[in-house]
């Protein structure tokens, strides 16, 4: 026999913003989490880090600067970007954008 169906909403919770950035934890299960957000042009967020597993960021729309350490990439609607655990990263907005976190 299969494992129990599990179904859930993705809408539970509300990411508490950063500034000006909103957020929303779509999905909070064995701490392991996807997070939406949303940024206006000229918005950043500052130096931070993560403590477990490596974090992957896909920019669904819109232009972002991010950088880890020294390096900075920039990347657009369709790009993503992974960090290693631990690895100290920001972001600054160019253009209006949204992106996926899971971590």
């Amino acid at each position: 026999m299969a494992a129990p169906l599990i179904s859930g909403s993705l809408l539970n919770g509300l990411h508490p913003p950063i500034g000006e950035q909103k957020g929303l934890v779509l999905l909070n299960r064995d701490g392991q989490k996807i997070i939406y957000k949303t940024f206006v042009a000229g918005e950043t967020m500052p130096t931070h880090h993560h403590a477990g597993g490596e974090v992957l960021v896909v920019v669904l729309a819109g232009q972002l600067a991010i950088t880890q350490e020294t390096t900075t990439v920039e990347v657009q609607a369709g790009d993503y970007v992974i960090f290693a655990a631990g690895a100290p990263h920001s972001l600054t907005c160019q253009q209006a954008a949204r992106i996926l976190i899971y971590r």
